[in-house]
Parts: structure tokens; C-alpha cells; sequence
């Protein structure tokens, strides 16, 4: 199975979007937010189960967390179940967010 980085993406601003799926089996892992920009951003994580999209309010980890411009946010502890998935938004463009862990 995998490990080290499992997924890096930068979501188009105030757009839902897939960042990992969980394969058979579990995933334990960490998020990296880094917001590249020159303003504060709102972002939103939700682990939604296999075949939902979105970011339903009740499943979010983080919803409308703050972040300054040219910081950082870390979120751990994060275990996914077979074919979870892990979504994430934020209000502003240039912000990355980055999953690393391993699958077992």
C-alpha cells in the first residue's frame, strides 16, 4: 500500500472537491492547509462515505476555519475507512491542501 503524500490539490475557490479516496482497506491520515495568498480564506474538510458528494455540514472536520494569508493549518488523526472520501473547499483560490499518512 501507499504512504508518504497521497493527494495534493488546489480547489477553484468555493467549490466542492474530491481530494482522496480512501481504497480497500484503511487510511490514516494528515492534512496540510497552506494558504499561498494575500487575504485570510474560510476552508471546509468533510469525510463523506463512498458515492457522497459534497460537504455535508454534519460530516465536516473543519467548517469555515480561518486561515491568514501565508499561513499554515495541520489536522491529524484522521482514519478513513474503506472508500471514504475526503473533501475540501475553501473560499479563496491559492490555497493547497495536502494529505500524507499511509494505507493499510
Amino acid at each position: 500500500m501507499a504512504n508518504g503524500r497521497l493527494a495534493a490539490i488546489t480547489p477553484a475557490a468555493n467549490t466542492n472537491t474530491l481530494l482522496y479516496t480512501s481504497p480497500a482497506g484503511t487510511a490514516s491520515l494528515a492534512i496540510t492547509v497552506c494558504n499561498t495568498g494575500t487575504s485570510t480564506t474560510n476552508i471546509r474538510i468533510s469525510i463523506e462515505n463512498s458515492g457522497a458528494v459534497g460537504l455535508a455540514r454534519t460530516n465536516c472536520i473543519e467548517y469555515d476555519t480561518a486561515i491568514s494569508a501565508n499561513s499554515v493549518l495541520e489536522r491529524g488523526g484522521i482514519i478513513l475507512a474503506n472508500g471514504q472520501n475526503l473533501y475540501c473547499r475553501s473560499s479563496l483560490t491559492n490555497v493547497n491542501f495536502i494529505v500524507y499518512g499511509y494505507e493499510s
